[in-house]
Order: C-alpha cells, then sequence, then structure tokens
C-alpha cells in the first residue's frame, strides 16, 4: 500500500470537506452583471492560447469554437454520425469520399460556404507547414477536390475507414479571414449560431448570438466563457449564481452545486512512458509500474466513485476495438518488485513524471498518489509541474527527441469511439509518439485500412492485448463528465465532450 500520509490526506479530501480559499482567480471573480436573461456564463479552469479551431484541440478552447465553427458532419447524443454542414457522404472508392454540402449558408464574414471553402479548409488543415494540434484527425487524408458548387471529394493517401468521425472534428473556416492578420485571436469567424465578441485574455471570451445563422436560432442570446482557475471559487461563483457552468466540477463538490450533471466520460487517464528511455524500456518494468498503481483506490477515494480503472485500453465498452478479454492491472506491489529485480532494478530508479496544473480533475492529486505508489516498490518519481501551454507543446515532443519527457500524465478523449483515435500516441511514426513495438505498428494499420467494422474490430481487440502484454502508459481510470449548473439551465451533456449552447436553454427566471 501507499504511505499513510498519502492515504490519509486522500481520506480527507475524498470526505467532502472543502477548505475554502480566498475567491482569487486568473482576472478576479466574475460579477453579476455579467449575468442576465438570455446570457449563459461557463467558467474554465485554464485560459485557450488561440481560438483557431484547426490548430487547438483542448477544452477550454473547443468550448468557444464549437458554438462560433461548425464541421462537415457531427455526432448526435448517441454518438451516432450525422450530417451537418454536409446533407450527405457516401464512399466512391477505397481512396474517395464524395459528400454534398448544405446549400444556403454563408460564413459570418460573409463569404460562401461551398466546395471551395470544403477544400479550402481540408487543404490547411494538412499542410505540413501548418502546426496543427489536431494531428490524429487528419491521419491518412490527402486532400480535397471540387466536384460543383455543393460536392466535394475527399482524398485519402490509401483506404481510410474512419475518415467520417474525422470529419467530426474538422471545423471549417473562412479563406478570407482564415488567412487574415489575427485569426484566432481577434478575428473569429465561422458559420455557427454564434459568433465572436470580444477576448479579454486573462479573463473572458464573449460570443453573441448570430441572426444569420442558417439553422435554428438558439434561445441563449449570448455565451461569456470566463476563466477562473481555482476550482473552489469556480464553485463560489456558481453557487452566488455568477455563473451557470462549471466544466470539471470536483467530485467532493457535487453536492454543493445547485444542480449537477454527470456522464461517463469518452475521456481514459494514464501516465505514458517514454520507452526510449533506458529504464523504462523493458516491457516487465512497465507492467510492474502498472501493477504498483492501485486504480481502485485513486477511483474511491480521490474520484469518490466518479471514475472506475479502465480495462487496460483507452477504450470503452460499445467502442471499436474494445478486448473485453483484457482487464485492468490488479494493485499487486509485491509482483511488481519481483518484475523489477528480474529486470535488473532490484533498487528502483530515479524518474520524472510530469503533470499540467490545473487542466484535468484530480490530476496533480493523482500523480502525488502515483509518485508515492511507486516509491513503495522503489521507483523515484520527481513530479514535475508544468503551466498548461508549456505541458502542452513539451509533451508533444516524441520519445527519440532531446527534451521528451519521462512519463506524461494525461487524459486522452476517444470521441470517434474507435481504437483508431490514439494511433498517434501507440505507434513508433506517430506525432506523440514515446512508444516503438512493430507488432502494434501493423495491426494498426491493418485496422486503418480495413472497412469491415467487424474485422477491424477483431483487428483492434488483438493490438490492445499486445498493449497490455508490453504497456504504452500506466493504465488508469475512465473519469465521468462531472458538470457544475446552475438551477435554471437546461442542458443533457453528451459523451464526445463536445458543447453546443445552442441544445441549452434557461428555465423561466
Amino acid at each position: 500500500m501507499g504511505s499513510l500520509r498519502a492515504r490519509q490526506l486522500i481520506g480527507f479530501i475524498g470526505s467532502g470537506a472543502i477548505v475554502m480559499s480566498g475567491l482569487t482567480a486568473c482576472g478576479g471573480s466574475p460579477s453579476k452583471a455579467d449575468k442576465g436573461p438570455g446570457a449563459l456564463v461557463a467558467a474554465v479552469s485554464t485560459e485557450p492560447s488561440t481560438l483557431d479551431p484547426q490548430l487547438s484541440n483542448d477544452r477550454s478552447t473547443r468550448i468557444v469554437t464549437d458554438n462560433v465553427f461548425e464541421t462537415l458532419l457531427v455526432r448526435d447524443v448517441k454518438a451516432a454520425i450525422q450530417p451537418k454542414l454536409a446533407t450527405a457522404y457516401e464512399r466512391v472508392d477505397d481512396t474517395t469520399w464524395r459528400l454534398t454540402l448544405r446549400s444556403g449558408v454563408t460564413f459570418q464574414d460573409g463569404s460562401p460556404f461551398d466546395a471551395d471553402s470544403v477544400v479550402y479548409s481540408i487543404e490547411r488543415i494538412i499542410d505540413p507547414d501548418y502546426e496543427t494540434q489536431r494531428t490524429s484527425y487528419i491521419e491518412g487524408i490527402a486532400g480535397a477536390l471540387k466536384v460543383d458548387e455543393l460536392t466535394v471529394d475527399i482524398k485519402t493517401d490509401g483506404k481510410n475507414p474512419i475518415l467520417p468521425a474525422e470529419l467530426t472534428s474538422i471545423p471549417m473556416v473562412s479563406e478570407k479571414s482564415a488567412s487574415a492578420k489575427g485569426f484566432g485571436q481577434s478575428v473569429v469567424v465561422g458559420t455557427g449560431p454564434y459568433r465572436f465578441s470580444k477576448w479579454d485574455h486573462g479573463q473572458d471570451i464573449q460570443l453573441t448570438r448570430y441572426d444569420g445563422y442558417w439553422g435554428s436560432d438558439p434561445s441563449i442570446e449570448r455565451f461569456t466563457v470566463r476563466v477562473i482557475a481555482d476550482s473552489q471559487t469556480a464553485l463560489a461563483a456558481l453557487q452566488a449564481g455568477e455563473v451557470d457552468l462549471v466544466f470539471d466540477l470536483l467530485p467532493e463538490q457535487a453536492q454543493l452545486a445547485p444542480q449537477v450533471k454527470e456522464i461517463k466520460a469518452s475521456d481514459f487517464s494514464y501516465a505514458a512512458f517514454n520507452t526510449y528511455k533506458k529504464e523504462l524500456s523493458d516491457p516487465r518494468v512497465r507492467v510492474a509500474m502498472n501493477l504498483a498503481v492501485d486504480k481502485e483506490l485513486i477511483a474511491k477515494t480521490s474520484y469518490q466513485g466518479h471514475a472506475t480503472p479502465n480495462a487496460a485500453q483507452n477504450l470503452g465498452e460499445g467502442m471499436i476495438g474494445f478486448n473485453s478479454a483484457v482487464s485492468a492491472f490488479p494493485y499487486d506491489p509485491e509482483q511488481a518488485k519481483k518484475l523489477l529485480a528480474e529486470a535488473g532494478y532490484p533498487d528502483g530508479f530515479d524518474i520524472q513524471l510530469n503533470v499540467p496544473i490545473g487542466r484535468y480533475s484530480k490530476g496533480e492529486e493523482t500523480v502525488e498518489l502515483i509518485a508515492d505508489e511507486l516509491k513503495d516498490v522503489g521507483i523515484r518519481a520527481e513530479v514535475v509541474k508544468h503551466e498548461w501551454n508549456e505541458y502542452r507543446a513539451a509533451g508533444r515532443v516524441k520519445g527519440t527527441k532531446k527534451g521528451a519527457f519521462d512519463i506524461k500524465y494525461g487524459w486522452n478523449s476517444n470521441e470517434w469511439f474507435d481504437a483508431a483515435r490514439i494511433e498517434a500516441h501507440i505507434t513508433c511514426d506517430g506525432d506523440s509518439s514515446k512508444y516503438c513495438n512493430k507488432d502494434v505498428d501493423k495491426l494498426m494499420a491493418k485496422g486503418l485500412t480495413t472497412f469491415d467494422q467487424t474485422e477491424r474490430q477483431s483487428i483492434y481487440a488483438e493490438a490492445w492485448q499486445e498493449l497490455h502484454d508490453d504497456p504504452y502508459s500506466i493504465y488508469l481510470l475512465q473519469q465521468n463528465y462531472i458538470y457544475g449548473t446552475s438551477s435554471r439551465l437546461v442542458w443533457t451533456p453528451r459523451p464526445d465532450d463536445t458543447y453546443f449552447v445552442s441544445t441549452m436553454s434557461f428555465t423561466s427566471e
């Protein structure tokens, strides 16, 4: 077991006791002047670095950009793929998908949404000189060709069965605005139901309803995303009626919010190894580290049951590739010590464990517990904390490059509901990879080029068996999204971690 001190600390936190700190936040506490009939205020813990929707993919950015920009296809509340800016799609041949576009749509800068804008949007995001963070969403896309004003062919560089899923995550942009100076900062223009009004850096981002929207008008007139770094401050603002929605409510705060909404996330937490580092190169070491961490303890104490140990795979039941024969590593520190000794580390070793500050619910707390439990089997893990934007950049350094993290704590979202989603993290040439297993590469390559979904399921299940025997990470938890809302907000959360304000409304005030 981990040290008594760490377990007592987490036990206290898990008891529901809350120590209120001074009400300080990035940009200060929100004021009631921000609120009013038809105005929604949402609190986020970290500020976006950009509002270019094709560049960034972190949640704080998407909370804004998902409401200004739109995609060709979208998932419904049950995660099924549906039309959006495209009204239909079909596979023409092994390397061509044809989309029929919605007519009568214009961007908020007045330019038309048509085949030319789709071609521009696709070519922009796949341009190798454009350093998008959405790399996993563009794998296998070779380009786009205009067929006529409302028809586009998306070309792939081989068989690509996940293209429809990729298109749910590629926002369409206007060439007129995206090529303008300040795009993503002062210029934020899409086809969506809300338009950008103002960004007070360190304070908030303000959107207003777009009267020229092609679809149904949303009931909420104004939408403000306010940066409140401290979770207790965010809760206090919610209780005071100063905000309507708090993301990543802490488990111990759930009973204190006016209203709580919760859904099992498509996110999976992990601590990814740099397997190119000598001490982490032996699979026995990585299995040992999985055995050294008590996932049940973290779920029950830190998350108070609002999470479950994931089945040693970044997939949940119902997702393509989920292997029901693979289960979570048990907590077995004695076996972990034996494996470390077999691998040549009877006295353990020193390592750095990196985590972002304030980005993931209970992230820093989880990492401290992991370090504590690794110490129990002889591994001395130094916890290194990073500001979010710094962490995001450094965490993408591949394992073969100088400056790569030894171990990186994070969450993988799987809004594709498909094993292909994290290909970039688990293949030798993946953009964010710190792991290389040729057998996994072969299986992933086969799965990525197979259109038959039953066959893909079998292929990916085999890959996850391999990733269990030769882990790329410490597999941790599947979290629940926990949201605190005002009593007036009417909203049903989605499993794909998207936030469409147009689906929200207020009760009569």
